[in-house]
C-alpha cells in the first residue's frame, strides 16, 4: 500500500517480468549404435523423462515428469531461468547408447544413470538439444555341424558337434576382425551356440577346430545352410542393427580318418609303403 498525500506523485511502483524458458528434444532408437541420430532412426514413444533442478552437478528438486510422444519428442516449458538436469528412464527392452559422441546437437546426452549434464537456462531460452539414444540388444549365432559328405552344406541328418569353442570379435572400419575376443562360447549337445546382449555394430565369429576334424569348404551353396568358417576358422563381418538376431553363422567340420600304414616284409627285410 502506498499513502499518497495531496499533490504527491509516486513513480516508484514497478514490476519486473522474466520470460520463461523451456528444455527438451527427443528420445530415439540408435539402430546402428553409433551414438548419433541418423536419418531414418525412429523416435521411441512413451519413454519417461524427468526434470530436476541442478545442484552441484547432481539432481536436486524434481521439477516435472513427462513421456515422449509418438515421434519420441518431449518438452518441459514455463521454466524459471536457472540450472536443470534431465533424467531419461531406460525403456523396457532397451539399453543406453554411448553418450556425448560426435556432434552435440545430434548425440545422446544420457550418461551414467540416464542423467544428462546440467543446463543453465537464461530468460526466454529454449534448449532443444537434450536427447537420449537407446538400442535393443542384438544377437548372433547358429551351429557347428559334422559335414558327413564334405559338400559344405548342412544336409538332413548331419549331426551337430558339441563342445566346440566359438569366439566373438569386433570388426574395424575395413571389415576386418580386430583386438582380442569379446566373448567365448561352447556349442551345446546339438552343436548350437549364441552370443546375445550385443550392442549394434560389426562382428566376426571364429570357430576353433577341435582335434580330429578339419574345416569343410566355406561359402558353398545356399548361404543359410553353408559353412561360414574361412581361413583360420574366421567368418566374415556381420552388421547387426538394434534388436537384430542373425542365426546364419555356421561352421562345417569334416572328421579326419585315421591313416593306414602298410608294411611289407620280404626275405626278412622290411619295406614301408
Amino acid at each position: 500500500c502506498y499513502n499518497l498525500e495531496s499533490g504527491e506523485t509516486d513513480n516508484t511502483v514497478d514490476a519486473g517480468l522474466v520470460p520463461l524458458a523451456s528444455l527438451g528434444d527427443r528420445v530415439w532408437e540408435d539402430s546402428n549404435g553409433d551414438g548419433q541420430q541418423n536419418n531414418g532412426e525412429s523416435g521411441i514413444p512413451d519413454a519417461t523423462v524427468k526434470l530436476y533442478t541442478c545442484v552441484n552437478n547432481a539432481p536436486g528438486v524434481l521439477v516435472g515428469e513427462t513421456t515422449t510422444d509418438a515421434q519420441g519428442n518431449y518438452s518441459f516449458t514455463n521454466l524459471q531461468p536457472g540450472e536443470y538436469i534431465v533424467e531419461f528412464i531406460t525403456p523396457n527392452g532397451f539399453e543406453r547408447t554411448t553418450a556425448n559422441v560426435g556432434a552435440d546437437a545430434s548425440d545422446s546426452d544420457a550418461g551414467t544413470g540416464g542423467l544428462s549434464g546440467c543446463y543453465e537456462l537464461s530468460p526466454g531460452e529454449n534448449e532443444d538439444t537434450v536427447d537420449a539414444g537407446f538400442y535393443k540388444p542384438a544377437a548372433i549365432g547358429d551351429r557347428v555341424w559334422s559335414d558327413l559328405d564334405g559338400d559344405g552344406q548342412q544336409d538332413a541328418g548331419e549331426p551337430g558337434v558339441a563342445g566346440v569353442t566359438v569366439e566373438l570379435y569386433a570388426c574395424d572400419a575395413n571389415g576386418q576382425p580386430t583386438g582380442s575376443a569379446l566373448a567365448s562360447a561352447t556349442t551345446d549337445g546339438s552343436g548350437n551356440y549364441s552370443f546375445t546382449g550385443l550392442k549394434p555394430g560389426d562382428y566376426a565369429v571364429k570357430f576353433i577346430t577341435p582335434t580330429g576334424y578339419t574345416l569343410t569348404s566355406a561359402n558353398v551353396g545356399a548361404d543359410g545352410s553353408d559353412s561360414d568358417a574361412g581361413v583360420g576358422g574366421l567368418s566374415g563381418c556381420y552388421n547387426l542393427e538394434s534388436g537384430e538376431t542373425d542365426n546364419t553363422v555356421d561352421a562345417g567340420l569334416v572328421q579326419l580318418r585315421p591313416g593306414i600304414d602298410i608294411e611289407k616284409t620280404t626275405n626278412g627285410a622290411s619295406n614301408s609303403n
